[in-house]
């Protein structure tokens, strides 16, 4: 029997999930390895630590939760990956004056609906993938119907804790996170750029096509990532334009490179099946435009990022934190520039 979750208690989780959570150790090793850039800002591991027991202590959870369901909650909970959205929008929370409890709220409910979006993303209706994080997806092992129903009920309790947070705003303030929300979570944001995603074979397959999908289903996360605690901690509005504008320049960066990977790397070096896009026919850029063209739009935005964080630094440095997720960005280009070095020589 699992016993209730309860964060605000603090309590870890129950005997249930609790065997999924012994695989989670040797990945959390992992992960930090794949993150020093981040973790370079935070030498002890504490934002990682706490934010990584908050994934997997926030969720609700009970006794009476049917075995299956509660297997894919386990299943998904044990494999957190990098919580790479989860850990920024904490530190921007607790660097702007926010109090931990309240920024951990915030952050580990944006993490629910990314977690929710991939369950979803890696099922046969959508990219029938096999594989994430290094471990079957939920739908191998539990089937479609219960990795369905736990997406679901990521998504409720990303919402629970997220109005725990908003619903305690200024009237002002509250009113312009919930439209933010809707306006990224809903047929405006990722809903609408999955939808582009899944008929992607019947638009023209421009580079125009591509961007669109990336922007729903991409920027629209981070923005929430960077937009929403921006918002709770009443940050001026100057700021908030720079951070609006450095979403799109880190999610499309983020995405041209994740299609890189789909061409270049195997599973093994990405934890998700590969080369999926060309095969469903799905949006990717070196498709679209070719490698060399696509590489040169990397470089561009990367470069655009970088100036803008810096930007932000040298105006304050509470957002020094940009700073870490950037490098994280740059190691990622590195390896992936590599990779294409090794090719042209072969």
């Amino acid at each position: 029997m699992m016993a209730s979750f309860t964060w605000k208690t603090g309590r870890p989780a129950g005997a249930v999930v609790g065997r999924y959570l012994m695989k989670a150790g040797a990945q959390t090793e992992q992960m930090k390895c794949s993150n020093k850039s981040f973790e370079a800002g935070d030498s002890t591991g504490e934002v990682h630590a706490e934010v990584l027991h908050g994934f997997q202590t926030m969720m609700d959870c009970g006794p009476a939760t049917e075995p299956r369901l509660r297997g894919v909650i386990g299943h998904v909970l044990a494999s957190p990956g990098s919580l790479l959205r989860a850990r920024l929008i904490f530190s921007i929370m607790t660097s702007n004056g926010a109090p931990r409890e309240r920024a951990l709220a915030l952050a580990i409910a944006v993490e629910y609906f990314h977690t929710a979006s991939l369950i979803f993303d890696d099922m046969p209706m959508m990219d029938d993938a096999l594989e994430r994080r290094g471990s079957p997806c939920s739908h191998v092992q539990f089937g479609e119907a219960a990795a369905a129903l736990g997406a679901l009920a990521f998504i409720n309790r990303g919402y629970s804790l997220l109005w725990e947070v908003i619903g305690n705003l200024p009237a002002e303030d509250r009113i312009e996170a919930s439209q933010l929300v809707a306006n990224c979570l809903g047929t405006q944001g990722i809903l609408n750029g999955q939808s582009r995603d899944l008929n992607f074979r019947e638009s023209a397959r421009t580079e125009r096509d591509v961007l669109e999908v990336a922007n729903g289903k991409t920027v629209t996360l981070i923005r929430l990532t960077l937009l929403l605690p921006a918002i709770a901690c009443a940050v001026d509005r100057a700021t908030r334009i720079d951070l609006d504008e450095l979403s799109s320049l880190w999610g499309r960066s983020y995405q041209i490179m994740d299609d890189f990977k789909d061409h270049l790397m195997s599973p093994h070096e990405t934890g998700k099946t590969a080369a999926r896009d060309d095969l469903l026919e799905r949006p990717n850029m070196l498709s679209a435009i070719g490698r060399d063209t696509a590489w040169r739009r990397v470089t561009g935005l990367m470069a655009g990022s970088n100036s803008l964080v810096q930007s932000l630094v040298d105006r304050s440095e509470r957002w020094h934190v940009l700073k870490l997720v950037q490098h994280a960005l740059d190691r990622d280009q590195s390896s992936i520039e590599n990779r294409l070095c090794v090719a042209s020589a072969a």
